[in-house]
């Protein structure tokens, strides 16, 4: 299984003027996506938790190696 990244449950322009729309954008679609596709490419040779969903995961974050979890839990 492999971590996706959802859809936010609203637009990006929907907290202006507090947070503008290319602001929101960027972070979901670049600094997000980017922390899922760490966490799949660290979990990718630990079957064992990488098929875990994403809450189970958290709660085992002190089982993974250390190089993994700094990769996994940012």
């Amino acid at each position: 299984m492999s971590y996706t990244l959802p859809s936010l449950p609203y637009a990006y322009d929907a907290l202006e003027p507090h947070f503008d729309k290319q602001t929101m954008e960027i972070h979901h679609t670049k600094h997000h996506q980017t922390y899922v596709n760490n966490a799949n490419a660290a979990l990718e040779n630990l079957p064992e938790f990488a098929n875990l969903p994403v809450e189970e995961l958290i709660t085992k974050l002190d089982q993974l190696p250390a190089d993994k979890k700094n990769r996994t839990a940012q």
